[in-house]
């Protein structure tokens, strides 16, 4: 059967392992040896003053006090001086705690017992005070803490229907207010900001380091952190109102962004484009009037085999010369156009840099770059069309010169001349697009803040990028890839520049972040290089988690600016990845993680936090991440994201780094996962043992029930732990149900190795019952909130519920057991008082009223005052069916035990078998009747006294056809007390004894009969193999189990008298069966010793 509690593949003594490295590595550099002082003999003064600040680290101080009352003067915490004066002392002497020369930082809650001192001098001071009562103050507590969560606000476009424009102010901030109070309710971040005032753990780690560097009169604390709580030092790592500020400040700029991206579409486009537009329309409307008005003078209205020819179609000379017309004109308006290049140029510079850090930069920005792409399709066409028909004219001409012509030097028909022609405008083009491509790379460098801030102006700067890369484009399609690869001038490849730009500021954003923690460490000041170490660490970790958060604001807000094939997510994605995890890895040691063991519990709680945050992000963003295996590692340098051309990101080195990354975390993950699990792990089981151990408080409720503080101190800590756990993980966490997982089973096992101890007599055990009762509550309320508050998967919650289920079952059967106990104590005073004349001459001859049986049932009605006042109401009907077994086997042991005193072969026990068998039946009756009245309030009762009080029924039965008045046949009840005894041995003993008592001479015929019966009872009751595993396994409650119990008594009646027809086989089988017995007695004896 697999083990519930199995947390995986957590490798402790690796872990183990690493530790002692760490510890060796840190001993080493203090130049100190590891085993220092270890082998030094301590005093006995030594060792109490040890023990003491043991113990007051703990905060068990804890002191017996009388049932339901408190010490006089007392606070009611169990000690005798004053709680002020206690807490003052245990402050200093906490202070004063060294081990190993450094101080001692535990987890999760060092200042406990500080903490629950005050707990309890506030419940003092409301009880003594006397204006309101215990009950009356917590039902003020709990109405205080009633807050209700406000409606939400309305959405915007109905929010501001039919609203003047004076009233959007106030609207605005009304909606301000309903946004942030439903969001502090629906992120539990009430108490929070009532404990904190809303401040953030950056801010508040802000103001200590001020504190530390400014204050020369503080002096450092040699208490550790306390987890879970601002107060004193603050927490390590991000706290949940950062991750949770950060988060709604996403969305809101979502929000926003969405709201001023539809407002700037219906005014993006300017006046003077739409101008533009429309004069283009009319130009070109105008050129096809006069085409058509054109034609008609040279075309002819005759047709020619029912089509229509030009009229100069026969006459291709004049027909050139019209051309050469034209062609003139056009060459003319071309050279007014070249004239007119640098003027042009000087305007676009002039328009570039007039806008610079206006409101107006980015839209005047592509406005520029359309009007200066122009000039430069102008250029390259212009070069494209005269060496092309400088080509074709020297190929006329070669045509025209017959084979052997060649063409005359130094005529203008060349290259060259065209390039020197061209040089001037090329150049004076070229340069202002130089400049424009430097603007636009200042603009990619700022893209987060530019978009932030004004997403149309970055929608304009893309724009301008875009121009180029369009015209490029048109131009391959119109000319053809060929034209492209002849040409000498080129298009500014701009979006090459800006990829690139985009990319290297991209991995400088995250560089710098980091490189300023680390400036920020060197400038600033701590008490010692531990503390360094941590505000470093949690700092590098902030700061990851940051970038991490802005993946989310790159994905919603940045790429709706640009086109899909920038890929600027991937882009993002892949340099956060890489940097995170490059930093994180330094932070730990490397991939073994050396440096894991000097971080803290909260480090490494948060460490995982983030990597579990990373990697939900990158599977939402990337799905197909997660399968996929890299082919290539990227540890050191930057991954070359872009491909051949730089005009787009190589998608498989993306997909390769991108995929690294998260496999690389991930086993960060799970180093920083296993630390943590083996760290609580080894502090659990030490406060465990601290407070098992401890003497804890005795106390009755209101309602008179007993309890100690044994509860509260195990779940006091406990709820602790497992608050942290779950604040600092995620909701999805696996690791979280790992942990929890972790604790429930130390409190499981700790549970079962401590159980016995409380249990010493009828008051222990009436607490005892009351105590795993209530923490069976505690247990199931903290399930209850973690699966609320928690988002877990359906394998993960299933986990959860059987492991709490198992300790849920474990506490209900401990609390079941520790209230049946008490029938040991119950029948201490009844033993001492009856025993000895039960069955006697006395009992036979002169109690004529059954007074015996009546001093049993009176005794038992006198511990029920004492049961349903101490214990509770469920348990006490448990203890009743106890009572019920008790009182029968009682009854049966005592019985035989007369029998085992009685040897004479001829001569019954009694002198009169009737007048005794008439007791019997009467003190049956007086039992039966007692508890018969107790069902109606106990409605499980009739249930056990039918099945147990037929035992008795049975024996009399037996001993009434032994004694020949009965007519019932003796094989029947055999076989029924075979049934109930399940062990063919002990039915022979027992039925032989009961036998003896009333006619010895038919105890040989009936061994005889039952040896005869053996193939009878083992096919209707075999052997019960079971028993002796059940009673180690600590099933049953000692003195309950009527096998067992009748097996002590054949033990102990061996050799007392003989057992005449039992046959040796029979007696061996018995032998062996009994010292199995003894055995099993002696294990479960050496269990409870352990």
């Amino acid at each position: 059967m697999a083990n519930v509690f199995d947390i995986g593949d957590v490798d402790f003594d690796r872990i183990a392992k690493r530790r002692d490295e760490a510890l060796r590595r840190k001993a080493a550099e203090r130049g100190e040896t590891l085993l220092q002082g270890m082998d030094k003999e301590t005093t006995q003064d030594e060792q109490e003053e040890e023990d003491a600040s043991s113990g007051r680290q703990y905060g068990m101080r804890w002191g017996w006090k009388g049932w339901g009352g408190r010490d006089k003067g007392g606070s009611g915490s169990g000690g005798g001086t004053g709680t002020q004066a206690t807490a003052e002392e245990d402050k200093q002497e906490a202070e004063e705690i060294l081990f190993g020369g450094k101080r001692v930082v535990q987890w999760p809650y060092d200042d406990y017992h500080i903490v629950q001192q005050k707990f309890y001098t506030r419940l003092a001071e409301i009880e003594e005070g006397g204006g309101e009562s215990k009950q009356e103050a917590v039902q003020r507590a709990a109405a205080a803490q009633n807050l209700q969560r406000p409606p939400d606000p309305p959405i915007i476009s109905k929010a501001v229907q039919d609203l003047p424009l004076k009233g959007f102010e106030a609207k605005a901030e009304e909606r301000a207010i309903a946004t942030v109070s439903t969001w502090l309710f629906d992120c539990g971040l009430i108490d929070e900001l009532l404990e904190n005032g809303g401040m953030s753990s950056m801010a508040i780690q802000t103001n200590h380091n001020k504190t530390k560097k400014g204050d020369a009169a503080s002096v450092p604390s040699q208490e550790g952190i306390e987890v879970g709580l601002t107060g004193g030092l603050p927490i390590e790592g991000p706290s949940k109102m950062d991750k949770e500020m950060s988060k709604l400040k996403a969305s809101q700029q979502r929000t926003l962004t969405l709201i001023n991206s539809r407002l700037n579409d219906g005014v993006a486009a300017s006046g003077g484009e739409v101008q533009e537009l429309v004069n283009a329309v009319n130009s070109t409307k105008d050129e096809l009037g006069r085409l058509r008005e054109l034609s008609t003078y040279i075309s002819s209205s005759n047709t020619d085999q029912g089509g229509q020819k030009f009229m100069l179609t026969k006459y291709p000379k004049l027909k050139k010369a019209i051309n050469a017309r034209r062609n003139l004109a056009k060459c003319f308006r071309e050279l007014d156009f070249y004239s007119k290049i640098p003027i042009t140029c000087d305007e676009l510079r002039e328009q570039l840099h007039s806008a610079e850090w206006t409101d107006d930069e980015w839209y005047s920005l592509r406005e520029v770059s359309r009007k200066h792409v122009e000039l430069e399709i102008f250029l390259v066409e212009a070069e494209l069309g005269m060496k092309k028909r400088i080509d074709e004219d020297i190929a006329e001409s070669g045509a025209a010169g017959g084979a052997g012509y060649r063409p005359q030097l130094g005529l203008p028909y060349n290259h060259e001349e065209v390039d020197n022609f061209l040089q001037d405008h090329v150049k004076n083009v070229w340069e202002l697009g130089e400049e424009i491509r430097m603007r636009i790379q200042s603009g990619i460098g700022s893209a987060f803040e530019l978009t932030m801030e004004n997403p149309s102006g970055m929608v304009a700067l893309v724009e301008a990028v875009e121009h180029y890369e369009s015209a490029n484009l048109e131009y391959k399609t119109v000319h053809g890839q060929e034209a492209g690869q002849k040409q000498t001038l080129r298009f500014t490849n701009m979006r090459a520049f800006a990829l690139k730009q985009i990319y290297s500021d991209f991995h400088l954003r995250g560089e710098e972040m980091f490189n300023q923690v680390h400036e920020n460490e060197e400038n600033a000041e701590y008490d010692d290089d531990e503390a360094a170490a941590n505000a470093h660490f949690s700092a590098v970790l902030r700061t990851a988690n940051g970038l991490t958060s802005e993946m989310i604001f790159v994905q919603n807000q940045m790429c709706p600016c640009f086109p899909p094939y920038w890929s600027i997510e991937t882009l993002w994605a892949t340099c956060v990845a890489h940097i995170c995890s490059k930093e994180i890895l330094e932070q730990i040691g490397g991939k073994e993680g050396h440096l894991l063991p000097e971080l803290n519990a909260s480090q490494l709680l948060d460490l995982v936090a983030w990597v579990e945050n990373f990697r939900e992000t990158i599977e939402e963003s990337f799905p197909n991440i997660m399968d996929h295996d890299p082919k290539v590692s990227f540890d050191s340098e930057r991954p070359q994201l872009l491909g051949e051309d730089a005009k787009s990101i190589d998608m498989d080195v993306a997909k390769d780094a991108l995929a690294y990354a998260n496999k690389t975390l991930w086993e960060v993950h799970d180093l920083a996962k296993d630390e943590f699990l083996f760290r609580t792990k080894e502090q659990t089981d030490e406060w465990l043992i601290r407070v098992y151990e401890a003497e804890h408080t005795k106390s009755q409720t209101a309602e008179g029930k007993l309890i100690t503080s044994l509860c509260e101190d195990v779940y006091s800590l406990a709820g602790v732990q497992l608050t942290t756990i779950r604040e600092r993980l995620t909701k999805k966490s696996d690791a979280m149900v790992q942990a929890v997982g972790l604790i429930f089973k130390n409190l499981y096992e700790k549970q079962i190795e401590s159980r016995n101890n409380f249990l010493e007599d009828f008051e222990t055990c009436c607490a005892a019952s009351n105590d795993f009762i209530r923490m069976s509550d505690n247990c199931e309320e903290i399930v209850s909130d973690l699966m609320e508050e928690t988002n877990l998967s359906e394998a993960s919650t299933e986990i959860l519920e059987e492991q709490s289920g198992a300790l849920l079952g474990l506490y209900s059967s401990d609390a079941v057991f520790a209230s049946q106990k008490i029938h040991i104590y119950v029948f201490e005073p009844i033993e001492e008082a009856i025993s000895e004349e039960l069955f006697g001459k006395e009992w036979l001859n002169e109690l004529t009223n059954n007074d015996l049986a009546l001093t049993l049932v009176r005794t038992i009605e006198d511990f029920m005052g004492d049961l349903e006042e101490y214990l509770d109401e469920l348990m006490v009907g448990k203890t009743l069916e106890a009572l019920i077994t008790g009182t029968v086997l009682f009854y049966t042991k005592t019985l035989l035990a007369k029998s085992s005193a009685h040897t004479s072969k001829t001569k019954p026990l009694w002198g009169d078998n009737a007048r005794a068998l008439e007791r019997i039946q009467g003190d049956i009756a007086v039992m039966r009747e007692f508890f018969e009245e107790l069902a109606d309030s106990y409605p499980s009762l009739p249930r056990v006294m039918e099945s147990e009080f037929g035992i008795l029924d049975n024996i009399y039965e037996l001993l009434s056809i032994a004694n020949g008045t009965s007519d019932s046949t003796d094989r029947d009840f055999v076989i029924l007390l075979q049934k109930r005894i399940k062990n063919i041995p002990i039915t022979k003993y027992v039925v032989g004894d009961l036998f003896h008592m009333v006619n010895p001479a038919r105890e040989e015929g009936v061994y005889a009969l039952i040896d005869s019966m053996a193939d009878e009872l083992m096919a209707v009751a075999p052997n019960d193999e079971q028993a002796f595993d059940v009673v180690l396994a600590r099933q049953t409650v000692p003195g309950l189990r009527l096998d067992q119990e009748l097996a002590k008594h054949c033990d102990e009646s061996r050799g007392k008298r003989a057992r005449p027809g039992l046959s040796r086989t029979a007696t061996e089988e018995g032998e062996i069966m009994l010292n199995r017995w003894k055995k099993t007695w002696n294990k479960v004896k050496t269990q409870l010793e352990e």
